[in-house]
């Protein structure tokens, strides 16, 4: 008799009239992620193996960075989602570094800054947009790989007039403005240009786009 794996959702045949998982590989995954003394003691097993055998620490590690890289939009998100649900656990973790590693977060984040150029700057333009939502009131934010992502879709180019622009020289514009009830979330943002975002002001990107037809500049098809 077959049955659907209520893990994995794979079809199987049954071993007994009892069988609920395809192997037995899924119904311990079904265990780690319902039953919570369960999985804390796989994680405490997991790290205290770790600890006890640095190669296998440094293989663990490797794979984490590998996969970071290639799924940094995966891995920005997961993490955004982990500090939410843990905030008074990572302020405190980081406030107990600081205080055991007197400058080093400050050499840390010179070294990262001179390694990522394009990213640093896109990570204070990101740091930046979100500061002023705040004080608005309005909330919301991005990650500096969000910000690159949506660079690189519009070519490089300011979205209203369309020249061409750097990591130095975009700005992140508000679509709906912040004195308007817009957010800093990354559906919120455009690349433009200094130009562009001063004179776009508290206009939002359709009312900018209309006004800008009549002196020529832009895609005004």
């Amino acid at each position: 008799m077959e049955k659907k794996c209520e893990f994995c959702g794979e079809i199987f045949e049954m071993r007994s009239s009892r069988s609920r998982f395809c192997s037995p590989g899924c119904s311990n995954k079904h265990r780690y992620h319902t039953d919570p003394v369960f999985r804390q003691k796989k994680i405490d097993d997991s790290r205290k193996r770790l600890a006890e055998n640095p190669d296998a620490l440094a293989v663990v590690l490797a794979a984490g960075k590998r996969w970071r890289e290639s799924h940094r939009e995966e891995a920005s998100a997961a993490s955004r989602r982990w500090y939410e649900n843990n905030k008074e656990r990572c302020v405190q973790n980081s406030k107990e570094w600081r205080d055991a590693n007197p400058g080093k977060m400050a050499e840390y984040s010179r070294q990262w800054r001179a390694d990522n150029p394009e990213r640093s700057k896109m990570h204070d333009k990101a740091k930046r947009a979100k500061r002023v939502a705040e004080k608005k009131g309005n909330g919301g934010s991005f990650s500096a790989d969000e910000f690159m992502a949506l660079f690189e879709a519009a070519g490089w180019e300011c979205a209203y007039c369309g020249c061409a622009l750097d990591s130095d020289s975009v700005t992140a514009d508000h679509i709906i403005p912040l004195s308007r009830g817009g957010s800093s979330d990354i559906d919120n943002i455009a690349p433009a240009c200094r130009s562009c975002n001063s004179r776009k002001h508290d206009k939002t990107a359709d009312e900018f786009i209309e006004w800008l037809k009549p002196i020529g500049i832009g895609d005004t098809s």
